[in-house]
């Protein structure tokens, strides 16, 4: 993280006496302290200045034992230090602070990739500033605070909401109308000195980030300060829409599913601690949808209004942006199970169209280890769907496996997760119904639909195994006259390859 150099004077003036001079027209980022060689320095870092006799330094920012000969006295800065002052000492000094906003800035990156919410931020924040700092949204709430306990300031004196006195003090304040309109940093007079920082989206006011001044030292630093942490607040105000974002739940699914979509494959402690968290297991049901404009109008999402939406639109939703498109996380179990399937679809359906936007959905599976999976169905599942049917507003991978598998074949995926759906169907009625609907149908495939020959093969009479036939139809809807659904069905067998010898079946239902 670069600094600016009067971050670097407030941060040295406790340890050493020093004399600061400012660039009159602005001070610059810097990066890490270098030595100066010359006019020929690269601009952007900080420069010791040991030894540079008469000759006049270029423009930049220096560390110096004494007053610098100049040759554009305006675009130079500096900090003269004791020269006794041992330049070991100072060198380290200095790292040590890089470092210290290297690692402050790193921390909050990592509460913005993982969905974390303001609170988390904000006492990041105070853990390595220890400044009383404090989040209210455009009605007084606040959001999230952080401050020592013996912080006398009134602002801090209720960490659940801003007492009646303060908010009257606040409102009656002639300045606190122009204040909401502020850009930057701004100072509020009330029992001490505070500084402001407004945060504007879109045009809006949605609260602000107050820092507390318990001394009047270091306004310099402590601004910058509040300038980077309001630059991090913004992202994720853009993200959640709102400064009331939702419960501690929904944010570890957020940050669970963000992770996951990156690759990364969870292990038996993420998933037990999501499950502790958010009561979402290993045995619910899901899908994944995948949002994207409708190409031929040229409209964009917006995804922080569209993810709220979308949450509030279905019960046991989790989206996120992902990259500019916003993917869903859907628990069926939580919505209502497998048998309102439809009445998603349905309400899918009009939610696209009405946004004038397309939706790709994967096909429904059991547990969160192989997301990365089921995400790539949905986003093949419109890339085939815009292809063939393209006047649909959303588009279901398990009507384009076959298309999938004659251009791709298995590619990454497993073959439960591509072959015909109505096969896992009789996999899982046979499992729990003690049935033996899989092997009928693949003896009837495998004797070339012949009923006399597979009912032979099963040792059952023709009567039994088409009153079997009829019942696979019932559970499956399948239509076997159609030359697709017998080449799908014919490929997922290969795939699946034979029942096992061993499997127990019941031949007389």
């Amino acid at each position: 993280m670069k600094l600016y150099l009067d971050i670097i004077s407030d941060m040295l003036s406790p340890s050493f006496f020093l004399t600061y001079r400012a660039n009159p027209s602005g001070e610059r980022e810097l990066g890490r302290p270098r030595y100066y060689e010359g006019p020929d320095s690269p601009e952007g870092y900080l420069y010791f200045l040991t030894n540079h006799g008469d000759s006049p330094v270029g423009p930049g920012s220096y560390i110096c034992w004494e007053a610098p000969n100049m040759s554009r006295p305006r675009n130079t800065s500096y900090i003269i230090l004791p020269r006794e002052l041992n330049l070991f000492r100072i060198y380290n000094q200095l790292q040590s602070i890089y470092d210290l906003f290297d690692e402050w800035e790193n921390e909050c990156l990592q509460v913005i990739d993982r969905y974390q919410d303001y609170r988390t931020l904000i006492r990041k924040t105070w853990s390595f500033f220890q400044l009383p700092i404090l989040l209210i949204d455009n009605q007084f709430k606040i959001i999230a605070i952080a401050h020592d306990p013996g912080t006398n300031l009134s602002l801090f004196e209720n960490d659940d909401n801003l007492l009646p006195e303060v908010m009257e003090d606040m409102i009656s304040n002639p300045r606190h109308r122009d204040l909401e309109t502020k850009k930057g940093v701004c100072t509020l007079e009330m029992d001490s000195t505070y500084l402001v920082y407004n945060l504007i989206d879109n045009g809006e006011y949605h609260g602000r980030l107050i820092l507390g001044q318990p001394r009047q030292n270091y306004l310099a630093r402590n601004s910058r300060i509040l300038e980077k942490l309001a630059y991090f607040t913004t992202i994720l105000l853009h993200r959640y829409g709102s400064l009331r974002v939702g419960s501690a739940a929904q944010n570890t699914l957020h940050s669970f599913f963000s992770e996951s979509l990156k690759g990364t494959v969870p292990g038996p402690q993420e998933i037990g601690e999501l499950e502790q968290s958010t009561g979402w297991t290993e045995d619910q049901n899901y899908l994944i949808a995948v949002f994207l404009p409708e190409h031929r109008l040229k409209k964009e999402l917006y995804p922080p209004y569209l993810i709220s939406q979308i949450e509030e639109r279905w019960k046991g939703a989790c989206a996120v942006d992902n990259q500019g498109t916003v993917v869903l996380l859907e628990n069926l179990s939580v919505y209502g199970g497998l048998k309102k399937l439809d009445d998603f679809y349905q309400s899918l359906a009009y939610l696209v169209r009405d946004g004038l936007m397309i939706a790709g959905c994967s096909r429904p599976f059991t547990g969160l280890q192989e997301l990365p999976q089921y995400f790539r169905q949905a986003q093949f599942s419109i890339e085939f769907g815009q292809k063939k049917d393209s006047t649909r507003w959303y588009f279901r991978f398990d009507d384009y496996g076959l298309d999938y598998l004659i251009q791709y074949g298995l590619g990454s995926f497993k073959p439960e997760q591509v072959c015909h759906p109505a096969l896992l169907k009789l996999r899982t009625h046979d499992q729990e119904k003690n049935t033996s609907y899989y092997l009928t149908l693949y003896t009837f495939f495998r004797e070339r639909f012949n009923m006399s020959r597979a009912a032979e093969k099963l040792y059952i009479h023709r009567s039994t195994f088409i009153n079997r036939m009829e019942r696979i139809e019932e559970i499956t809807s399948l239509d076997l006259d159609n030359f697709d659904t017998r080449l799908y069905l014919g490929i997922s067998f290969h795939l699946l390859k034979e029942p096992e010898s061993g499997m127990q079946f019941q031949f007389y239902l």
